[in-house]
């Protein structure tokens, strides 16, 4: 899924007056902690490409997100409904989304520990 889909997507289900710019920012908050959470602690699959979505490159509705579905949409509209709930100040509501976060978020980790090894130590750990 693309990043610009699951806005249109956030935007129906609960619309805002944040920015898709400002969204797009959300979004790679998050993918930059899929990446340093995840990925960086686990093997590669054999069969990924090597395209490597670094932090730093620019983030535009056409980047795909690193999270793969069935996870994605769960994940990210979750993430997005937080963001807009914390900085709308409603509090509540904030609390019910970051439950629905937390709960894509263990998913999400759960698929991705199932389907890579964790990346081995060198060296003696104590």
């Amino acid at each position: 899924m693309t990043a610009g889909a699951l806005i249109a997507e956030v935007d129906a289900l609960r619309p805002n007056q944040y920015s898709a710019a400002q969204k797009l920012q959300w979004l790679q908050r998050l993918d930059g902690q899929v990446k340093l959470e995840l990925e960086e602690t686990h093997e590669p699959l054999p069969s990924a490409s090597q395209t490597e979505q670094s932090g730093e490159e620019s983030y535009t509705a056409e980047t795909e997100l690193r999270v793969p579905f069935p996870y994605d949409t769960e994940l990210y509209s979750a993430y997005l409904f937080c963001q807009i709930d914390l900085h709308n100040g409603e509090i509540s509501r904030y609390n019910q989304s970051l439950s629905l976060l937390s709960a894509a978020w263990r998913q999400a980790a759960d698929w991705f520990n199932r389907q890579r090894l964790p990346k081995s130590r060198s060296g003696w750990q104590l």
